[in-house]
């Protein structure tokens, strides 16, 4: 039997390493270099994300801002508003006495006519007893 020599070995575990290990480590690397690559994707999505949450955070601000400017000019309207309420109670109050006065007056008025009209047909009446005695 032949000698193994050391050449022989490194030769066999070279040509093992060739057709078994190295392919085997060739696909263990690409499917590595596949996973960086969905990680870097997913790293620059996230920075996206973070983008858009940042001018949303921003845009939050300015909103919030802008309806605290509102809300103190809007005070000052509440508060002319409640007066002018106040004013217009009084003048309705005003006016309902008004028309319940107006209404008084044209009970008595129509009052009035009735009792000339009824004047007036005595006056006749006793103008023609008048005619009637002369």
């Amino acid at each position: 039997m032949a000698e193994i020599t050391r050449k022989d070995i490194f030769d066999t575990l070279s040509e093992f390493y060739g057709k078994v290990i190295e392919p085997h480590f060739d696909g263990i690397e690409k499917r590595l270099d596949e996973h960086d690559q969905k990680f870097r994707d997913i790293l620059e999505h996230f920075d996206k994300i973070y983008t858009r949450l940042d001018r949303l955070e921003t845009e939050c601000y300015s909103i919030v801002a802008g309806i605290d400017r509102m809300e103190r000019r809007l005070d000052p309207v509440e508060g002319s508003l409640d007066k002018i309420g106040i004013r217009l109670d009084t003048i309705d109050q005003k006016l309902d006495k008004e028309i319940s006065v107006r209404q008084m007056i044209e009970k008595e008025i129509k009052d009035l006519k009735q009792r000339v009209t009824t004047l007036q047909e005595r006056i006749e009446d006793l103008e023609k007893r008048l005619k009637s005695f002369s």
